[in-house]
């Protein structure tokens, strides 16, 4: 059978703005057919800046809704009312983002129009709580969720950080939970809600910040992760100045004294690094990173940031040079070499230059196009026919939607593991392949970061080295549905264990590479951290206040995004293969999804030509003034206000008081005073509780919400306390130990199944016996070899 769209056929009604838009494109990307609703008025993100030239067209809006068809429609009108509930009837999935307390129509009229419809609803904080009506915007929820308490300089205030970043990553969880709910309707024949709340989502994809507060104990010394700068936790990645005014992110994690340590020593830059009565050996390096570190910052310093750059990825170093958007697009050699940009006519525009997928597939169909509108009468949904028959032989859970799909992991670190366990929250069965070699540091289920990421798994021992160990790894390869792995371009291939190779005995297999910089092209080789791509991408440039370069975010938030990306890709390869019989070849690289999230900036500069520069916590286009993190009583306490519209800021104005006329009268005196604007609001906040100012705010209709840390979210968050959001996991060596639980309800339940962290090869007997059928004698045959180690 000719290959097809992987998600040609679904069919997604989405009526929602920041938080579900970009669900919606990727939906589109893959396939689906999706049509957005708006109001008679029109598309909210239309009014959206940046815009092309004088066009009045905004670019942002047509980023997110690039591949959907728009839909007006006045529901106060009982008429256009109905045709909604029409469309809503005819589709697969519903993607909103109504009112908690007050939705269009409620989850049970929902399943009495549609018994099969996977709808997917997600608000700023859930469906109850205390919050649950909290006006939210990106800066607000950057504060709430801990990003930005750990984004910036310690001595200057918290940075939310650039570019709808918090929408970005509540838009992957909705596609992903989208796919989860469609799925499981299909196969049962009942439809699902799904309670997504942002900011748990959110809170989930902050690395280090829960992982600190779960595992105080570590060598960070403190529970409460701390902004600084762009170092990261461990100490062993930051930004530094080189001689041509670049930054140089520099990492001193791989590979440290058999080639970086060697490389300095090379150009004479740490001869005391050789001294092996002073550094006998890597563990001796550890302990003394700071210096490390501090011979790295001055070695920097004599390179130009670009030279040092090529030379560290020729030597396999994860450095990246720090470039602005127009650096990104303009020095890359790897964009064009895989056609990453494409051209497409903009109505009202002409034609320009558009970003292209967050991840390929082998079936993807030709680029999206920007969005058309069409009556709701031409839609052309014809009524699905009677519910299919289960294929269960018995109900799955619906708090457990992947049952039954087996997923072979050999992901490492972070993006991937996070992609997987999102996976194995949902129900799959996660397989983890692993090795003593390969289980050392980060990587050790004796370290807090491995726990963290590797929840509901179960791990098997396999010396890939090995010839006999890859035949058993292609046993569990043709046992499996998915496989995720994020080795260097070409690994699996020369296992035999990618698609091409599995697909003649195994055509349902779907093979999911997340190489950093992709399968092909001259950058295909190039080693990659979060902080690697997001130098690269401008978007460690860009997150600094005004006037700097080095700081970036706080964490590894592509890290994040990524593991999304492949949990998508994963429900994408199993949608194509229950249509078609065929699995997926995937090729996410890290760096594409990193330029995707710059989509809406890299827009402006292909068409505008406008390079931005750092900006702080003003909003990047200036939609929201004032849009900043503003000092509470208290050391180190802040408070994120934003305000779009004069009425608002009125509101603010009075409560804070402050004079509304004069230089802050509109919107563009706001914008124009913005320093003036910014220290007469904290001259306000200075003796408030953030807590309390933004309760009495958000009851006045203002965006505003306190900067919180991670004791913060686990001990005064009341949102998260009411909606039961962390519980625990036990394990041999851990024993009891905190988790964060999954971030969405399945029909009022959360994902019941928290399994602790396992060792490396704890599960190895078990699985080949039970999933290969290997006998006793077989088991200890390999094990004698050294083959399941």
């Amino acid at each position: 059978m000719a290959e097809t769209s992987p998600l040609e056929g679904l069919r997604v009604i989405e009526c929602a703005g920041w938080n579900g838009v970009l669900a919606g494109r990727l939906l589109a990307e893959a396939g689906a057919d999706v049509v957005r609703v708006v109001p008679p008025a029109g598309n909210s993100l239309a009014a959206e800046p940046p815009f092309f030239g004088s066009t009045g067209v905004s670019i942002q809006s047509t980023f997110y809704n690039a591949g959907k068809r728009t839909v007006r429609l006045d529901l106060a009108d009982p008429l256009q009312r109905e045709q909604l509930r029409a469309l809503i009837a005819a589709a697969d999935v519903l993607i909103e983002d109504w009112p908690p307390g007050a939705p269009v129509f409620t989850a049970a009229e929902l399943r009495a129009v549609n018994p099969r419809l996977a709808h997917v609803a997600v608000t700023p904080m859930g469906q109850d709580g205390p919050w649950r009506d909290w006006r939210v915007n990106d800066l607000a929820a950057n504060a709430l969720c801990g990003s930005a308490w750990v984004t910036g300089d310690p001595q200057s205030p918290p940075i939310s950080g650039y570019g709808n970043q918090s929408h970005h990553t509540v838009g992957l969880y909705a596609a992903v939970l989208a796919l989860a709910a469609a799925r499981y309707a299909r196969l049962t024949g009942r439809g699902i809600h799904v309670d997504l709340s942002a900011h748990e989502a959110l809170v989930t994809c902050t690395e280090q910040v829960l992982m600190q507060w779960f595992f105080p104990n570590g060598t960070w010394g403190t529970p409460i992760a701390r902004r600084q700068g762009s170092l990261h936790w461990s100490g062993a990645y930051e930004v530094y100045p080189a001689r041509d005014g670049h930054g140089v992110m520099v990492t001193a994690s791989l590979k440290l004294t058999e080639v970086l340590v060697p490389w300095l020593i090379e150009c004479g830059a740490a001869q005391e690094l050789a001294d092996r009565e002073k550094f006998p050996d890597v563990i001796a390096m550890v302990k003394n990173l700071p210096y490390v570190m501090k011979v790295l910052r001055e070695w920097v310093a004599e390179w130009n940031g670009e030279k040092l750059f090529y030379e560290a990825q020729r030597r396999h170093q994860p450095f990246g040079v720090v470039w602005n958007v127009a650096e990104a697009l303009t020095k890359s050699p790897q964009i064009a070499a895989r056609g990453y940009l494409y051209e497409a006519d903009v109505p009202g525009v002409g034609t320009v230059r558009l970003p292209g997928r967050f991840f390929r597939t082998s079936a993807d169909g030709p680029p999206l196009l920007p969005a058309r509108e069409v009556e709701a009468s031409a839609v052309g949904w014809a009524p699905r026919g009677p519910a299919a028959a289960a294929a269960f032989d018995r109900q799955p859970p619906a708090t457990r939607p992947l049952e039954g799909v087996r997923v072979l992991d050999f992901t490492h670190v972070l993006a991937g593991p996070f992609g997987t366990r999102v996976l194995a929250d949902l129900g799959a069965e996660v397989i983890k392949v692993s090795s003593a070699k390969r289980s050392g540091g980060a990587n050790s289920p004796d370290h807090p970061y491995y726990v963290c990421w590797n929840r509901n798994k179960k791990s098997v021992a396999l010396d890939m080295t090995l010839p006999e160990a890859r035949a058993v790894a292609r046993d569990l390869a043709l046992a499996s549905d998915i496989i995720v792995e994020n080795f260097s371009a070409g690994v699996l291939q020369r296992w035999g264990l990618d698609r091409a190779s599995l697909a003649p005995d195994h055509p349902g297999i779907t093979v999911i590479s997340m190489g950093g910089m992709g399968q092909t092209g001259p950058w295909k080789e190039f080693v990659t951290y979060a902080p690697t791509i997001h130098a690269l991408t401008g978007l460690t440039y860009l997150t600094n206040p005004e006037g700097t370069y080095t700081d970036g975010y706080g964490f590894s938030l592509t890290d994040h995004l990524s593991g999304l990306a492949a949990a998508l890709a994963a429900l994408e390869g199993l949608e194509h293969r229950d249509r078609t019989g065929q699995g997926l070849a995937i090729d996410l690289a890290q760096y594409e999804l990193g330029l995707g999230i710059m989509g809406p900036a890299m827009i402006d500069y292909l068409a505008n030509g406008t390079n931005p520069e750092p900006r702080g916590n003003r909003h990047p286009f200036d939609a929201w003034a004032p849009h900043g993190i503003y000092p509470c009583a208290g050391e180190d306490r802040w408070v994120a206000i934003a305000v779009r519209g004069d009425d608002e800021w009125r509101r603010l104005a009075g409560m804070l008081g402050i004079e509304p006329g004069g230089r802050f009268a509109t919107h563009a005196d706001r914008v124009a005073n913005w320093r003036e604007l910014d220290a007469a609001i904290a001259a306000r906040t200075r003796r408030e509780d953030p807590y309390e100012l933004s309760e009495r705010l958000q009851r006045a209709g203002v965006c505003a919400a306190p900067v919180q840390h991670a004791a913060d979210l686990a001990e005064r968050d009341p949102q998260l306390a009411a909606r039961d959001f962390f519980g625990s996991a036990r394990a041999e060596k851990w024993g009891e130990y905190g988790i964060d639980r999954f971030p969405a309800r399945f029909d009022g339940e959360r994902p019941p199944v928290y399994e602790g962290v396992r060792q490396v090869g704890e599960d190895t007997y078990e699985v080949l016996s039970t999933v290969l059928g290997y006998d006793d004698e077989r088991i200890a045959e390999l094990m004698a070899g050294g083959v399941l180690s």
